[in-house]
Protein backbone atom coordinates (compact mmCIF):
# COMPACT_ATOMS: atom_id res chain seq x y z
CA UNK A 1 0.00 0.00 0.00
CA UNK A 2 1.36 3.78 -1.17
CA UNK A 3 1.88 5.76 1.93
CA UNK A 4 -0.74 8.30 0.60
CA UNK A 5 -3.14 5.54 0.56
CA UNK A 6 -2.09 4.31 3.86
CA UNK A 7 -2.68 7.40 5.99
CA UNK A 8 -6.59 7.76 4.07
CA UNK A 9 -7.23 4.30 4.98
CA UNK A 10 -5.58 5.14 8.44
CA UNK A 11 -7.47 8.51 8.86
CA UNK A 12 -10.68 6.51 7.53
CA UNK A 13 -10.53 3.51 10.33
CA UNK A 14 -9.76 5.95 13.35
CA UNK A 15 -12.89 8.44 12.14
CA UNK A 16 -15.43 6.54 11.15
CA UNK A 17 -15.19 4.24 14.18
CA UNK A 18 -12.87 0.98 13.04
CA UNK A 19 -10.11 1.81 15.12
CA UNK A 20 -6.98 0.08 13.94
CA UNK A 21 -9.07 -3.10 13.02
CA UNK A 22 -9.99 -0.95 10.15
CA UNK A 23 -7.15 -1.01 8.75
CA UNK A 24 -6.97 -4.42 7.85
CA UNK A 25 -10.28 -4.52 5.61
CA UNK A 26 -9.40 -3.67 1.89
CA UNK A 27 -12.47 -2.97 -0.56
CA UNK A 28 -12.61 -6.40 -1.44
CA UNK A 29 -12.19 -7.67 2.57
CA UNK A 30 -15.42 -5.45 3.55
CA UNK A 31 -17.20 -6.60 0.49
CA UNK A 32 -16.49 -10.04 1.77
CA UNK A 33 -17.68 -9.30 5.13
CA UNK A 34 -20.67 -7.97 3.74
CA UNK A 35 -21.69 -10.59 1.79
CA UNK A 36 -20.53 -12.97 4.68
CA UNK A 37 -22.95 -11.24 7.04
CA UNK A 38 -25.74 -11.79 4.12
CA UNK A 39 -25.38 -15.43 4.29
CA UNK A 40 -25.73 -15.50 8.02
CA UNK A 41 -28.90 -13.64 7.78
CA UNK A 42 -30.40 -16.18 5.13
CA UNK A 43 -28.49 -19.15 7.25
CA UNK A 44 -31.08 -18.68 10.29
CA UNK A 45 -33.46 -21.66 11.55
CA UNK A 46 -36.72 -22.04 13.22
CA UNK A 47 -37.97 -22.94 15.55
CA UNK A 48 -39.68 -26.65 14.71
CA UNK A 49 -43.07 -27.61 16.56
CA UNK A 50 -42.75 -31.05 17.71
CA UNK A 51 -45.24 -34.01 19.34
CA UNK A 52 -42.73 -36.90 20.54
CA UNK A 53 -43.51 -39.64 22.65
CA UNK A 54 -41.51 -41.46 25.28
CA UNK A 55 -40.31 -41.56 28.88
CA UNK A 56 -38.51 -39.00 31.31
CA UNK A 57 -34.80 -39.90 32.10
CA UNK A 58 -31.89 -38.63 33.89
CA UNK A 59 -29.15 -38.17 30.30
CA UNK A 60 -26.29 -38.55 32.66
CA UNK A 61 -27.52 -41.87 33.47
CA UNK A 62 -28.89 -42.77 30.39
CA UNK A 63 -25.32 -41.56 28.80
CA UNK A 64 -23.52 -43.80 31.66
CA UNK A 65 -25.95 -46.93 30.80
CA UNK A 66 -25.76 -46.94 26.95
CA UNK A 67 -21.88 -45.89 26.98
CA UNK A 68 -20.28 -46.24 30.15
CA UNK A 69 -19.70 -42.33 30.57
CA UNK A 70 -18.27 -41.72 34.31
CA UNK A 71 -21.50 -40.96 36.59
CA UNK A 72 -20.46 -39.68 40.11
CA UNK A 73 -22.56 -40.85 42.77
CA UNK A 74 -24.03 -37.65 43.11
CA UNK A 75 -25.30 -35.82 40.24
CA UNK A 76 -27.20 -33.18 39.44
CA UNK A 77 -30.23 -34.79 36.84
CA UNK A 78 -30.82 -33.40 33.35
CA UNK A 79 -34.39 -34.24 32.50
CA UNK A 80 -34.45 -35.54 29.27
CA UNK A 81 -37.44 -37.02 26.98
CA UNK A 82 -36.12 -40.60 25.46
CA UNK A 83 -38.77 -40.94 22.73
CA UNK A 84 -40.17 -44.50 21.53
CA UNK A 85 -37.12 -44.65 19.36
CA UNK A 86 -34.55 -44.24 21.24
CA UNK A 87 -33.48 -40.32 20.64
CA UNK A 88 -32.57 -38.28 23.87
CA UNK A 89 -34.48 -34.84 23.77
CA UNK A 90 -33.37 -32.24 26.78
CA UNK A 91 -36.00 -30.98 28.80
CA UNK A 92 -35.64 -27.14 29.73
CA UNK A 93 -37.58 -26.22 32.35
CA UNK A 94 -40.47 -23.59 32.48
CA UNK A 95 -44.50 -23.54 32.63
CA UNK A 96 -45.00 -26.75 31.35
CA UNK A 97 -42.31 -28.56 31.96
CA UNK A 98 -42.49 -27.70 36.00
CA UNK A 99 -44.52 -30.98 36.60
CA UNK A 100 -42.12 -32.81 35.09
CA UNK A 101 -38.94 -31.39 37.39
CA UNK A 102 -40.60 -31.79 40.61
CA UNK A 103 -42.54 -34.98 40.75
CA UNK A 104 -41.56 -37.88 40.38
CA UNK A 105 -44.74 -39.46 39.79
CA UNK A 106 -45.37 -37.34 36.28
CA UNK A 107 -41.62 -38.59 35.47
CA UNK A 108 -42.43 -42.65 36.01
CA UNK A 109 -45.17 -41.62 33.12
CA UNK A 110 -44.97 -42.46 29.41
CA UNK A 111 -45.79 -39.20 27.94
CA UNK A 112 -47.00 -37.28 24.78
CA UNK A 113 -45.67 -33.80 24.67
CA UNK A 114 -45.76 -31.21 22.04
CA UNK A 115 -43.16 -28.17 22.11
CA UNK A 116 -40.77 -26.76 20.35
CA UNK A 117 -37.45 -27.82 19.32
CA UNK A 118 -34.43 -25.35 19.12
CA UNK A 119 -32.20 -24.84 16.39
CA UNK A 120 -28.90 -26.34 16.21
CA UNK A 121 -29.75 -28.48 19.69
CA UNK A 122 -31.85 -31.25 21.22
CA UNK A 123 -33.04 -28.59 23.81
CA UNK A 124 -37.19 -29.27 23.81
CA UNK A 125 -39.33 -26.03 25.52
CA UNK A 126 -42.79 -28.27 26.28
CA UNK A 127 -45.93 -26.05 24.91
CA UNK A 128 -48.25 -29.38 26.41
CA UNK A 129 -47.85 -32.59 27.76
CA UNK A 130 -50.43 -35.95 28.50
CA UNK A 131 -49.59 -39.56 29.73
CA UNK A 132 -50.53 -42.46 27.88
CA UNK A 133 -51.82 -44.82 29.73
CA UNK A 134 -52.25 -48.50 28.45
CA UNK A 135 -52.45 -46.60 25.25
CA UNK A 136 -55.36 -44.55 26.00
CA UNK A 137 -54.39 -40.51 25.67
CA UNK A 138 -54.57 -38.96 29.56
CA UNK A 139 -55.43 -35.27 30.67
CA UNK A 140 -52.38 -34.96 33.54
CA UNK A 141 -52.54 -31.73 35.87
CA UNK A 142 -53.14 -30.74 39.05
CA UNK A 143 -56.35 -29.70 41.14
CA UNK A 144 -57.19 -27.59 44.19
CA UNK A 145 -60.25 -29.31 45.82
CA UNK A 146 -61.10 -26.13 47.83
CA UNK A 147 -61.01 -23.62 45.02
CA UNK A 148 -61.66 -25.96 42.10
CA UNK A 149 -59.02 -24.61 40.24
CA UNK A 150 -56.47 -26.52 37.70
CA UNK A 151 -52.94 -26.27 36.72
CA UNK A 152 -50.03 -27.25 35.36
CA UNK A 153 -48.13 -26.55 38.11
CA UNK A 154 -47.55 -29.13 41.18
CA UNK A 155 -46.93 -26.10 43.49
CA UNK A 156 -49.51 -24.91 46.46
CA UNK A 157 -52.75 -23.47 44.99
CA UNK A 158 -52.49 -19.83 43.85
CA UNK A 159 -55.50 -19.11 45.75
CA UNK A 160 -55.49 -21.01 49.29
CA UNK A 161 -51.83 -22.58 49.30
CA UNK A 162 -53.55 -25.85 49.89
CA UNK A 163 -51.44 -28.78 48.42
CA UNK A 164 -53.26 -29.52 44.77
CA UNK A 165 -53.52 -32.85 44.08
CA UNK A 166 -52.36 -34.82 40.69
CA UNK A 167 -55.32 -35.67 38.38
CA UNK A 168 -55.01 -38.25 35.82
CA UNK A 169 -58.32 -38.72 33.45
CA UNK A 170 -58.83 -39.83 29.73
CA UNK A 171 -58.72 -37.32 26.79
CA UNK A 172 -61.28 -36.40 24.58
CA UNK A 173 -60.58 -35.92 20.96
CA UNK A 174 -61.84 -32.25 21.73
CA UNK A 175 -58.56 -32.11 24.50
CA UNK A 176 -56.02 -33.02 21.57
Amino acid sequence: MKPRRFLLAFLRAVLLGGGLAGLARTPQASAQTAAGSNQVQQLQVTVQEVQLQGRVVCLAEEMHRQHGTELPTRHQHIWTLKTTNGVCYTLLEGKFSQAIFQDERVRAKELRVKGRLLPRSQALELTYFRSVKNGVLQNLYYYCEICAISTVSPEPCACCQAPVQLIEKPATERDE
